[in-house]
This record gives C-alpha cells, sequence and structure tokens, in this order.
C-alpha cells in the first residue's frame, strides 16, 4: 500500500505468526500513566520516549523527532527503525516479550490485526478530546478501531491519485483531466494515437499490491467495498459488484487495445511510476509520494494529478501510510501521547509534503496550503472521501501474488474471463476472510 507495497509477500507468514503470538500476549496496564506513575496522561510527561518507525517512513520521523527533542528540555524521543518488512513480526515478539516500544508508527493496515488481539492501549477518550477530531483521516482512523474504541490514532498519510501528463494531453487536444471511466479510455486512446513512443496509460501490472492501492478507490468511490460487515462477521461482496465489474472492463481494454506502457505486465513495483515521468505516458494511476519527490522543477508544469474516479464520476482515495499507537506494557505512554499532539500540531503537519507524505488533516486544505502543494493539495482533499479495508485479511486477499485479488485481476484483465475471475474472486474472497477469523 505505501512504496513498500510489494514486501508484503515477505512477511504475510510473519504477521499470521504475529497474531498468534498476540494472542498469547499478557495484558498490561489499560490505565495510562506516565513512567513515574503519577502524571495525567500526556500531561506534563518526562523522561524518554522509544518510538519505532517503519523505514519507509524514517524522512518524516526524523524530522518530527529533531524538532520534538529541541523543544522539549525534560522529554526526549529515541527512534528506531524497523526494515519495512520486518516491522509487524518485530512489534509481535517485543510485546510477547514484555519489552515493546513507547509508541509504534505501524502500517496502518496491520493495525486490525494487534488492535484485535488486545495489544494496544486503548485511547478513546484522547483521541475524542482532540480539537481537530472531525479533520483527522477517516479511513487511517477507521483501521484503528475495533469494536468502537480507537485503538490508534492517524500519524501520516501516503495516498493514491491519478496523475496525468499534462504536455501530452495538450498535444492530443485534451482540454481537461479525466473524471470518469469513459473519460479515461478516450483520453488514452488520444494520447495513444501520438506515436513518436508515447502510451496512453501505465500500470503496475505485476504488483498485487500496487493494483489494490490504485484501483480500489475506483469502487469506493461508488459507496460500495468488495468487504462489507466487521470482524469477524465480514463477507466478500466481490460477484454482483458492478463498479468492479466496470473497473475490470476497463484495464482490459487497456491492455486488449495495447494503450499501455511498455514493461507493465511485468512490473513488480520496483521501478513503478518511472516510465511516467519521462514523460511518455499520459495517464498513471500512482502515489503521491511515489512520484512528487521524482519530479525536478522543470518537469512539474507537464504533470498534475486529480482524484481517483468512480465508473461514473466521484472520487475516492487509498488511505495508505501509517496510525501512530501505544502498546500495552509500555515504559512512558505519557510521553507517547505528548509525542503524537506535537506531530499532529498544524505546524508539523504542513511539513509533510517535503517528505514525500500528506497531512492527516483535512483542516489544513485552504488556499494557501493550495498554492504551496498543488500536487499534495488532490491528495489532501480526497483524504476526506478516503478508505481502506479494516480487516485481518487484507494481507493474505490483496498482497498475495496466489491471492484472490491479483487472480481474479489476472484472469479477467490478462485473460479476459470477466465471469469466471468474478466468480473466483468471491469464492477466493469468501475463503480467506474465514480462515483469517474475520468472517464466518
Amino acid at each position: 500500500m505505501t512504496r513498500q507495497i510489494r514486501s508484503s509477500r515477505l512477511f504475510l507468514a510473519g504477521v499470521l505468526a504475529s497474531a498468534l503470538l498476540l494472542s498469547a500476549c499478557g495484558g498490561g496496564s489499560t490505565t495510562p500513566s506516565s513512567s513515574a506513575g503519577s502524571k495525567t496522561f500526556g500531561s506534563g510527561a518526562t523522561g524518554v520516549v522509544h518510538f519505532w518507525a517503519r523505514s519507509a517512513t524514517s524522512a518524516t520521523a526524523k524530522l518530527m523527532v529533531k524538532e520534538f527533542n529541541a523543544s522539549h528540555k525534560h522529554l526526549k524521543v529515541v527512534l528506531t527503525e524497523t526494515a519495512n518488512g520486518e516491522a509487524v513480526t518485530k512489534l509481535a515478539t517485543a510485546i510477547r516479550a514484555g519489552a515493546p516500544p513507547d509508541l509504534i508508527g505501524l502500517n496502518d493496515i496491520d493495525m486490525p490485526i494487534f488492535s484485535h488481539e488486545g495489544a494496544f492501549m486503548n485511547l478513546t477518550k484522547y483521541v475524542d478530546a482532540l480539537p481537530y477530531k472531525s479533520s483527522l483521516s477517516p479511513g487511517h482512523l477507521g483501521l484503528a478501531t475495533y469494536e468502537g474504541k480507537y485503538y490508534g490514532v492517524p500519524y501520516l498519510a501516503d495516498l493514491s491519485v491519478l496523475w496525468y501528463n499534462k504536455k501530452l494531453f495538450a498535444e492530443a487536444g485534451i482540454s481537461s483531466p479525466p473524471t470518469t471511466f469513459a473519460a479515461i479510455l478516450a483520453d488514452a486512446k488520444k494520447v495513444q494515437a501520438l506515436g513518436h513512443g508515447n502510451h496512453g496509460f501505465s500500470f503496475a501490472g505485476d504488483c498485487e499490491g500496487c493494483l489494490g492501492f490504485t484501483m480500489l478507490p475506483d469502487v469506493w468511490a461508488t459507496g460500495t467495498h468488495l468487504i462489507s460487515g466487521s470482524i469477524p462477521h465480514q463477507k466478500a461482496s466481490v460477484a454482483g459488484n458492478s463498479a468492479l465489474k466496470q473497473l475490470l472492463t476497463l484495464y482490459r481494454t487497456i491492455w486488449a487495445d495495447h494503450l499501455y506502457a511498455p514493461g507493465d505486465r511485468t512490473q513488480n513495483g520496483t521501478t513503478w511510476g518511472a516510465n511516467f515521468v519521462k514523460g511518455h505516458t499520459g495517464i498513471f494511476p500512482g502515489g503521491y509520494g511515489s512520484i512528487r519527490p521524482k519530479l525536478t522543477s522543470a518537469d512539474r508544469a507537464n504533470f498534475a494529478d486529480v482524484p481517483l474516479p468512480g465508473p461514473s464520476g466521484g472520487y475516492s482515495t487509498f488511505d495508505g501510510g501509517d496510525d501512530f499507537a501505544i502498546p500495552k506494557g509500555a515504559s512512558n505512554p505519557s510521553g507517547a501521547w505528548e509525542f503524537i499532539k506535537f506531530v499532529l500540531a498544524k505546524a508539523q503537519q504542513l511539513q509533510y509534503p517535503s517528505t514525500g507524505f500528506t497531512p492527516v488533516r483535512t483542516d489544513l486544505l485552504n488556499a494557501s496550503y493550495k498554492a504551496a502543494h498543488p500536487f499534495d493539495s488532490v491528495a489532501l482533499k480526497a483524504l476526506a472521501k478516503g478508505y481502506a479495508p479494516t480487516t485481518l485479511a487484507y494481507n493474505s486477499i490483496f498482497n498475495q501474488p496466489s491471492g484472490p485479488w491479483f487472480g481474479m485481476f489476472s484472469e479477467a484483465v490478462y485473460q479476459g474471463k470477466l465471469s469466471a475471475a468474478v466468480s473466483a474472486g468471491q469464492s477466493g474472497f469468501t475463503q480467506q476472510l474465514s480462515q483469517s477469523g474475520s468472517g464466518s
């Protein structure tokens, strides 16, 4: 889901093992207190906060820690980076050993695994007290929610958008960006017709996580989802999902009509977006953070982005990125909460685009933000309508080459067998929901 989407393949076994380990975890106190035990949670904390952050988000973590430590004399945050493919198992092992960090920045899609097992502190009353709670990313907050309680809070956003090449659009006589499936297809054909090595569209054809990150919002834009209900009663909503069928049909047409960029079929995410940045691709669904840092100052005038649309309009985004959580048994939860509030303050959130990420507060989107961050403003706008599935089966469904999501995509798009693909997808989703404990 983030730039390291593909890495989920490498640690799926660790994710499942972690869930089993966590079920045996000791509770630890659910009553927040400082390391000295005498302070109210988040008030006047002192000492040291041990913060673990994923390598994928280290640029933001390092900046926030540096600024916090420079402005807090009696409270220090010590940052430890965890490899992207090891973050879940390392955290699970630390919790079981009774030596968790005080604060974790966790890939938000993995939050339900830990919340479901009771590994994180209940932060509900503290999150509810935040004056800007209503502006926090709904998708991130949803992933931190279990049985109506918050076990985390949004940290940073890595969002999917629809990029397009303004220069190629102008050459092809296209006056506005696409906001429907029909427009995407028509525009891709016009750019393809330019010839001279230009291509209408580009997608990561061998990266199941990348495809989920960029395609699922097209379905969510219609208000429908592929997984419905709450853990442990979730059901697959694949068969009969009109938006999904339209989406797979769009990609099948792009494939059958050869509107895609060279190398798309074998693109596994390692060089995702490189062909678009070179300037010979018209439309590219991808992440804000995966493209913006690659654009030189001279290039930026030729590119723009819009939200990912539904079949006939509307828009959404995949609420990727990280959530903050405080593990049970943390030595200094009060200090951890102090750091959380510092990071979520406007002054710090406004620095996120410089590190390749998007703020998690929609109330920052104003004229001045749009002028300073035109690309990221699109992502921040979409944040209000963003989503991510809260399920224990996300990785087994969407992030595996042998999973039902990629199997359905491949059969529908590469083989042109839409009905069979959707039927297999319904069965595969249902099976994985059941095996993970998310559905019956």
